[in-house]
Parts: structure tokens; C-alpha cells; sequence
């Protein structure tokens, strides 16, 4: 379930509700399809959120800096999301799991499961 989502230039940061927390996934604003290497589990929904907001600063930013476009508003947005999501992740200690090594782990279990030893 889609709890929220936050927009850069290029791509939509979104949380959605997951098995082990809460998922941040990275969605093409053109396509609309999920960019599988981006995605990271939290324990906690504030911290899911920090994450996608300053994600998204972070994309918008990059995205002024090559179209050199200067706007003093972007950078002041970029600490404040970097900024809240540290002190967020720091005393909740949720830094967040990369989704990929969380698929893996599931691979393996499911594989290690199936093979016993007498």
C-alpha cells in the first residue's frame, strides 16, 4: 500500500507499506516504472519519509546543477531534508536496509529451507 510519495524532477519517491517496515522505492515520472536497484527498507514510517523527501531534494538539486539553473532555495532544501533525516535515523537508529540485500537474504532462506542434513 502506498503510504506516500515524494516528486523530484525526474523521479517519484515513494513509501509503501512492507513485510519488514516500510519501503522507499524510486518510480520514473515518464515511464512509471520501479527502478530495482533503488529501494530501502526502514523499521519506521518517519524515517521512510525523511528519506524520500531529502531523496527527492537531492534529485531536484542535481537536476538544477546540470541544467545550471541557480536557485539558493533548492540548496537550503537539500540540508534541511539531509539534515532531518539524520537526526530522525539517528534516534529512532534506523538507518535502513538496501531492499536488494533484503531480497537476497529471502533467496537464501528459501534455498536453505529446502536443503536438510540427517
Amino acid at each position: 500500500m502506498l503510504m506516500c510519495a515524494s516528486e523530484g524532477r525526474h523521479w517519484r519517491y515513494e513509501v509503501c507499506e512492507h513485510e519488514d517496515g516500510y519501503l522507499v522505492q524510486m518510480r520514473d515520472l515518464t515511464t512509471g516504472e520501479l527502478d530495482d536497484e533503488f529501494s530501502t527498507i526502514f523499521r519506521t514510517l518517519p524515517v521512510a519519509f525523511a528519506y524520500a523527501e531529502m531523496s527527492a531534494a537531492y534529485e531536484r538539486y542535481a537536476a538544477s546543477e546540470l541544467e545550471h539553473v541557480e536557485d539558493e532555495l533548492i540548496e537550503v532544501e537539500v540540508e534541511t531534508t539531509e539534515r532531518h533525516f539524520i537526526d530522525l535515523s539517528d534516534r529512532l537508529h534506523d538507518s535502513g536496509i538496501n531492499g536488494i540485500v533484503v531480497q537476497a537474504w529471502e533467496r537464501e532462506n528459501q534455498r536453505s529451507s529446502a536443503r536438510m542434513l540427517h
